[in-house]
């Protein structure tokens, strides 16, 4: 029987790039523009995100083991990438509570974290690329 392969990673993984990048966008036109609008819809693609990254970083550390990946382009990837998903998962509880007492701080310390994230992210996604252009990981390779 042939086996088959789930390459979860590459279709999960674009998710919360794309919406940790969306929200520091959307909270950047919020704070431009001053629309409260913006700010809770940056709020909220920032805990889908949150919700989507240990799907991505979780698919990625099973196929990296199902594939005994061992390389530094793969660790430096991985670190990225759990750094990122660190201040995201720590971040949501502080940032909610401030949000609901309304703290005069939420939307600063929500910047920061929402920078970090956004340049780790884009990091991992970067390294990520060239780990399958550079390097042919995760590629199948003819016969």
């Amino acid at each position: 029987m042939e086996h088959l392969e789930l390459n979860l990673h590459p279709a999960l993984v674009h998710f919360p790039i794309a919406l940790f990048v969306s929200a520091f966008l959307m909270e950047g036109a919020s704070l431009l523009w001053r629309k409260d609008a913006f700010d809770r819809t940056a709020f909220h693609l920032y805990v889908l995100a949150v919700v989507m990254t240990p799907l991505a970083a979780g698919t990625g550390l099973w196929e990296a083991y199902e594939e005994h990946l061992h390389h530094p382009a793969v660790y430096l990837h991985r670190n990225l990438a759990l750094a990122a998903m660190a201040i995201a998962l720590a971040s949501v509880p502080l940032l909610w509570t401030m949000r609901e007492r309304n703290n005069r701080y939420f939307r600063t310390w929500f910047m920061v974290f929402l920078c970090s994230i956004a340049v780790l992210i884009t990091l991992a996604g970067y390294n990520g690329g060239r780990l399958v252009y550079e390097y042919g990981i995760g590629v199948e390779s003819e016969l």
